[in-house]
């Protein structure tokens, strides 16, 4: 029975067992640790990218091989990833997973991840940055994004600069979820994940997981360019957002620079216009960019038809940026499509009306070679079948397989 004490008693037969305050069921005890940013952040953050002492098709090659970015089909060929053969989209074929709901024309996609060397440099926008590349993912499929879980690993938050990270990821959660009207559902906090004799904490991982529906088969998108003579949009601004990419990692050790920030109305924006093109059926296929840049977004969308690209940057980007900024910028919110030529005036009023920045920059190709002109210094030719043999080989070699 109730009453007015605000007191839970729990009784066995006529003992009491519980007797608490409800408030202390309902209200967790909080407190105010100390927290302070790094001392070193002004340094990794005022680094600068070195002028490249390789050549572009050797970057770009060493990129593709990349262990962040090749492919992971050898983790996953480990298990039975197509379990009651529910699975839609089959694994490397799409941005997110999609699974069929048994007896309904539904499916729920999902999307896993975050990318930690934004979040060392800067938690805040790193987290953003995290939820914009798995709603992104989500939303490459035909996918809306329903729902947000998460799962906050750091070090000790005894430490005041350790807890500065946490603060600042879930500040960043929170500021993003409320923006763009995103539940956050779950989650989990796991701390103290440091080395036990140098107490070197691991870097700022605010894992991050989006569902999201899909209606019908028929609007799932998938990242392969289906067939030659179509065209290839970049959606989203490319910045000079080097800072914790792979670019910087991979060929100068450098963790250091500045990473990509996020402006949440730009991303709403390029969600809506993508939501529209979707209703009209003018996207063909789909890929957000992120590791790498845009250059291995493209590659991998031409791997597995063993299509082409031929590109030309000379009208479409900032003529501010350096060759390298161009092409390997990890800035957020940012898609490659495909699209029949004969779309093309519909698609730029679809941008104008929702005011987001789109340009063409090539043409699918039948040939497996990737072209690029339009930069500062000579074209670019890569092959699609060299390209594709490093990108599937690096997991396989490191287990000896």
């Amino acid at each position: 029975k109730t009453d007015d004490s605000k007191v839970l008693k729990v009784f066995n037969g006529e003992k009491m067992v519980v007797n608490i305050p409800s408030k202390a069921l309902s209200e967790s005890p909080t407190f105010k640790r100390q927290e302070k940013r790094p001392d070193y952040l002004d340094n990794l953050l005022a680094q600068k990218t070195p002028n490249p002492s390789l050549e572009f098709e050797e970057i770009i090659y060493k990129l593709i091989a990349s262990e962040n970015i090749c492919s992971k089909e050898w983790v996953y060929r480990q298990y039975d990833h197509e379990v009651g053969i529910r699975s839609v989209v089959k694994c490397g074929e799409g941005d997110s997973g999609v699974l069929r709901i048994i007896g309904t024309d539904k499916f729920i996609a999902a999307s896993t991840g975050v990318n930690s060397k934004h979040c060392f440099l800067d938690p805040f926008e790193g987290v953003k940055g995290g939820l914009v590349e798995e709603c992104g993912n989500l939303i490459a499929t035909g996918a809306k994004p329903m729902a947000m879980v998460n799962c906050c690993n750091f070090g000790n938050p005894e430490i005041p600069e350790s807890f500065w990270y946490f603060s600042r990821a879930v500040d960043g959660m929170n500021e993003f979820c409320r923006n763009l009207r995103l539940p956050i559902v779950g989650g989990n906090v796991s701390f103290y994940n440091e080395d036990d004799v140098k107490k070197t904490a691991i870097k700022a991982t605010p894992v991050i997981m989006i569902v999201g529906i899909i209606e019908g088969q028929d609007n799932i998108i998938t990242l392969p360019f289906k067939e030659s003579d179509n065209d290839i949009f970049l959606l989203g601004e490319t910045k000079a957002e080097l800072g914790g990419s792979e670019y910087h990692s991979v060929i100068y050790d450098l963790e250091g620079g500045i990473p990509p920030s996020v402006d949440e109305m730009k991303i709403k924006n390029i969600w809506d216009f993508l939501y529209e093109m979707y209703r009209r059926n003018l996207v063909m296929a789909n890929h957000d960019v992120s590791k790498g840049g845009f250059i291995i977004t493209i590659a991998e969308m031409c791997f597995k038809n063993l299509l082409g690209a031929d590109l030309d940057l000379s009208n479409s980007l900032n003529k501010d940026l350096r060759n390298d900024e161009v092409l390997f910028s990890e800035s957020v919110g940012r898609f490659i499509l495909e699209t029949n030529p004969k779309d093309y005036e519909s698609i730029l009023k679809i941008a104008n009306k929702y005011n987001v920045h789109i340009e063409k920059i090539g043409v699918t190709t039948s040939k497996p070679e990737l072209t690029i002109t339009g930069l500062k210094e000579k074209m670019i030719k890569l092959d699609i079948k060299k390209m594709y043999k490093l990108f599937n080989s690096t997991i396989p070699n490191l287990m000896d397989v």
